[in-house]
């Protein structure tokens, strides 16, 4: 739903995207204020706010956990896909995002459980790789199901759980796609969870699965929970 005026705050913004949609949402009377820790992901974010002509978008640096902003100066805070790499500090970033509210503001999270994943038929290399994603997630800390916590996340942090609803989505699997695990792959042999045959293994695999007319469907869920800030 639209909300003309309202001042909203997205802590992991990366490079805007989410805040360009928004700015339909806010009107030009409400402001949208953007939080990242990657410099490059802020100016990416800064340019093309200014190729939108969207003079109400401000993104600074920041940590999601402790961004600097003055406590309940938001309407609306947005944490959408940083929970589930942010191991250890799902819950300070949850609360530092409750803190900037006003009384009667919102809190909105959206993350995945990537344990959810399936492909259909099952596929190798793509199964056994996203099994070892997962692994390799739980040495660094993060949780794959996060998104199954949001509202324990948001009453933890003092917060009135409104809304709780999950959603599948389906694809077909195009050729040549790899994905986050492929790109995680050589930290995954550095945390010990795979080796360097493997990825040859699994390259091997991906050129024959290419090949193939028929790609499997790809099956994931996402998870969006709304909090609200009673005092």
């Amino acid at each position: 739903t639209s909300a003309p005026g309202a001042d909203v705050v997205d802590l992991g913004c990366g490079p805007a995207a989410v805040m360009l949609e928004l700015l339909q949402l806010v009107g030009p009377g409400g402001t949208l204020t953007g939080v990242d820790s990657d410099p490059g992901m802020v100016e990416r974010g800064r340019a093309d706010a200014v190729a939108a002509g969207a003079g109400n978008i401000v993104l600074r640096e920041g940590l999601a956990q402790s961004s600097g902003l003055p406590a309940a100066s938001f309407d609306v805070a947005v944490v959408r896909l940083v929970l589930i790499h942010n191991g250890g500090r799902e819950q300070a970033i949850v609360d530092h995002a409750a803190s900037l509210v006003r009384p009667g503001g919102r809190v909105l999270l959206y993350d995945l459980d990537t344990t959810m994943i399936r492909l259909v038929p099952p596929v190798a290399p793509v199964a056994e790789l996203g099994e070892r994603f997962h692994a390799y997630q739980r040495v660094r800390g993060n949780d794959p199901a996060v998104g199954l916590r949001l509202p324990d996340l948001l009453e933890s942090a003092g917060l009135t759980v409104e809304a709780f609803q999950g959603n599948c989505a389906t694809r077909v699997r195009p050729s040549g796609e790899r994905g986050p695990s492929w790109a995680a792959r050589r930290a995954m042999v550095e945390a010990g969870v795979a080796t360097e045959d493997d990825l040859e293994r699994w390259a091997r695999e991906f050129e024959e699965l290419d090949a193939q007319p028929r790609q499997p469907w790809i099956i994931g869920c996402g998870f969006g929970a709304i909090g609200r800030r009673t005092t």
